[in-house]
């Protein structure tokens, strides 16, 4: 269990990642099954929402110590420009000579999923504190 709100940000990816790892190499695996464009597929698909997913808590470690309203702008703005890049990776993977576009699309789906489970574990055994101790005030800005 960690000890202060501030290692959210590094302690979430760092026990969110190995599970969706193992679920993307084992997607790989079982789309190497139905051949080799099913596979790449399913490579891709599942790399793209790893690398889509945590780069928000990487963004999010950065501007944690930024002014609250310029962070919220940062992270709107990030979050459309990887939205763009994502549907710009979909419309190229649909043309892609070799890459099956179901199976990038089911392991982008499962790795999500994977992800999202993963990290509510990981927020379930964090150890949030409710007041803040150094200035003797809630935690919840009174």
């Amino acid at each position: 269990m960690t000890s202060s709100a501030d290692d959210v940000f590094s302690v979430v990816p760092r026990r969110a990642l190995p599970p969706v790892v193992v679920v993307w190499l084992a997607g790989t695996g079982v789309g190497a099954l139905w051949g080799t464009s099913t596979a790449l597929g399913a490579l891709v698909g599942g790399g793209l929402a790893t690398v889509f997913l945590a780069s928000t808590f990487l963004l999010l470690r950065v501007v944690k110590h930024v002014e609250p309203g310029l962070s919220l702008a940062l992270a709107l703005l990030v979050y459309l420009f990887k939205v763009t890049v994502l549907a710009t990776a979909v419309l190229v993977l649909r043309d892609l000579p070799g890459v099956d576009g179901a199976a990038a699309a089911a392991s982008a789906a499962v790795c999500t999923v994977a992800w999202s489970a993963a990290a509510c574990v990981a927020f379930r055994h964090l150890r949030l504190p409710v007041f803040d101790l150094r200035h003797g005030r809630s935690g919840a800005g009174s």
